[in-house]
């Protein structure tokens, strides 16, 4: 019950993220500066556990999770290790490859405690890279441009063809990926809304939030929303200073 979209820039990238979460959810709180092994980050963090879901680190490393709901149904009895909990200690990773590297060197026992997700991560390298765990296995991967990853707890496959084709209508025939047409994206409510527009609205869930990241140059800048995008919600905007790698 998430989406993800990224596109390049010169000298950086965008990321934007909408998180889709169950109502009964505790308020997230909003993004703030934290620090890991020395390593400065943003990010916000969940009302439950206290993990994040999205961060960008003073590397202008970004990393984002979206649970695999195909490969791990929602489990009310609990039982696992917060995903969220994960990605908080990822945010000190100094590049896209040496977080998948970390990930994959744990792809033993190191994540049997963690149900399926998906962690998406990106760099001022100018790539975009997807980890992939099943609970079992764990497989690496590139995106492009555009809507990277989606999830659903409804229909997985129905939500992935219903806003991959918003998106190319967003984008109209010339195909150019902008940022405001990324922002349209996620803000969208077609074909109607629902359980599968991109801002989403189920009886039991819906969007929680919006995160826009923009590194550029010598700057990370976060802008999140608290509430679904374009609908009002209180937004919070913080930068951090980049640090240039060694």
């Amino acid at each position: 019950m998430c989406t993800l979209s990224w596109t390049t820039r010169p000298g950086g990238y965008w990321l934007l993220f909408n998180r889709d979460e169950r109502r009964t959810r505790a308020p997230a709180r909003p993004p703030e500066l934290a620090a890991l092994h020395g390593v400065s980050y943003l990010a916000p963090t969940d009302g439950d556990f206290g993990g994040t879901w999205i961060g960008v680190n003073h590397w202008g490393l970004t990393v984002a999770l979206l649970n695999r709901y195909e490969d791990a149904p929602v489990d009310p009895s609990g039982g696992a290790v917060s995903r969220g909990l994960l990605l908080r200690s990822l945010l000190d990773a100094p590049s896209a490859v040496a977080l998948v590297a970390r990930l994959e060197s744990g792809a033993g026992d190191g994540l049997r405690d963690y149900r399926a997700f998906t962690v998406v991560t990106t760099d001022r390298g100018g790539s975009i890279q997807l980890a992939d765990w099943n609970g079992q296995t764990l497989e690496a991967s590139r995106g492009a441009p555009g809507m990277v990853r989606t999830s659903s707890g409804r229909d997985q496959r129905a939500a992935e063809r219903v806003r991959s084709e918003v998106l190319a209508n967003i984008v109209g025939a010339k195909g150019e990926i902008t940022i405001e047409r990324l922002r349209e994206f996620h803000a969208s409510h077609l074909p109607e809304r629902g359980p599968f527009s991109v801002c989403m609205h189920r009886e039991e869930a819906e969007t929680q939030s919006f995160t826009e990241i923009d590194v550029w140059h010598d700057e990370a800048v976060l802008r999140y929303v608290a509430g679904p995008p374009g609908e009002g919600g209180p937004v919070t905007r913080v930068a951090l200073p980049l640090v240039r790698a060694r």
